[in-house]
């Protein structure tokens, strides 16, 4: 069923293409009005005046509504019409058309002399030849030139002219000819809706593809980057961001106090819970754009603020650790009871270069100060205070 409405929805479009080639070339139907009135010059008699004005009006009456139906096309309207309802709208002008010409030709070739029934078939040639368009659409192409080629064979058996019966036999050789040709290319240029159709589909399927890879790539970039539980950035992530941080800066190793003790005494999915809780007090208690928190392992964290002196750094360093402490211990991520961190501060200042290995080295050392001190404080590393300030 589902291969069924594939094909249905494939012939839709190939028909809607269809339409979109009968339609654009539409305005050659202007062509047709200057034709009509080139025959009635040509065959101008007052005999024959009333006839010539009928079969004038009807040319322009249809040429008039092929150049209407194209506006109307090209906006969308009638708003309920299809491909399927325009392809049967056409069809029934291109026959309209066809017998407007047709039957037209053929009665002024009944009495044409040889100048007139020159310029008659070259007309009446030159409108199928413009009509080529339609051989997109086959019933609406035939319908156009079966009618002109074999009503002016009938004219041509009823005229004068020399050769009357070859010229009526040539008339509807040329038709029969004219269905086997517009067959042929009729399914070539199927075949080429069909193509375009199928490479348009492929570009998309690869074009969706595409993004999905972009989106999966873009997705193991930042997993590669991001603790799972924290959502912190990890170690490759800090290294990364250190590296490019200039000028004066300062690193700090965060341990959560006593964290083995939790663990053993509430389990690690409240052990969890707490480093979530740690991890989004850390990250509330700097600046975005401008610092960076990480997770080193564990229950070790590790902060990098960029463009600080020492003070600044020893008051954000007291601020996050206050903030820790202040950590609920009711809602969805509360902690268990009160937690409090040990913090180590190093500072690198804006003339005084120093590696990314030295202040990692310098804060952990301030951190192990601090735990050995009594935890639940902020310490630096062991340099002179006025070299820190910056």
């Amino acid at each position: 069923m589902t291969g069924e409405l594939a094909d249905d929805e494939e012939r839709d479009l190939i028909l809607s293409m269809r339409m979109d080639a009968m339609l654009n070339s539409s305005p050659a139907s202007f062509l047709s009005i200057v034709g009509g009135l080139v025959a009635v010059y040509v065959y101008w008699a007052p005999s024959v005046a009333f006839g010539l004005i009928a079969w004038l009006a009807c040319i322009v009456a249809v040429a008039l509504t092929n150049l209407l139906s194209t506006l109307l096309y090209a906006r969308g309207l009638p708003s309920g019409w299809n491909a399927r309802s325009w392809a049967r709208f056409v069809s029934v002008m291109h026959l309209l058309s066809g017998l407007a010409w047709g039957v037209g030709g053929g009665w002024m070739l009944s009495f044409a002399n040889e100048h007139q029934a020159l310029v008659t078939v070259s007309i009446g040639l030159a409108a199928v030849t413009v009509s080529i368009p339609s051989v997109v659409h086959l019933p609406a192409y035939n319908l156009f030139q079966l009618p002109i080629f074999w009503s002016y064979a009938v004219g041509a058996l009823f005229s004068s002219l020399q050769y009357s019966w070859p010229i009526a036999i040539g008339f509807f050789l040329l038709g029969a000819f004219a269905i086997v040709i517009g067959r042929v290319l009729g399914y070539q240029l199927s075949t080429a809706l069909r193509l375009s159709i199928e490479n348009k589909r492929l570009a998309q399927h690869l074009e969706e593809r595409s993004a999905a890879l972009e989106a999966a790539n873009r997705e193991l970039e930042i997993e590669s980057h991001t603790d799972p539980l924290t959502g912190l950035a990890n170690r490759r992530r800090l290294m990364s961001f250190a590296r490019a941080v200039r000028g004066r800066c300062a690193m700090m190793i965060v341990d959560i106090d006593h964290f083995k003790s939790y663990n053993d005494t509430y389990g690690h999915v409240e052990g969890d819970t707490c480093l979530v809780s740690v991890a989004k007090a850390l990250l509330g208690s700097v600046r975005p754009e401008h610092d960076l928190v990480a997770r080193l392992g564990g229950e070790e964290f590790a902060i990098v603020l960029s463009d600080v002196g020492a003070e600044e750094a020893r008051a954000r360093a007291e601020a996050i650790r206050a903030n820790v402490q202040a950590l609920p211990m009711s809602g969805p991520h509360r902690v268990r009871c009160r937690v409090t961190v040990s913090i180590g501060v190093s500072t690198r200042a804006a003339d005084r270069p120093k590696s990314l290995s030295d202040l990692m080295e310098e804060a952990d050392a301030a951190v192990y100060r601090a735990k050995s001190e009594g935890r639940n404080r902020v310490c630096f590393d062991n340099r002179p205070r006025a070299q820190d300030v910056a």
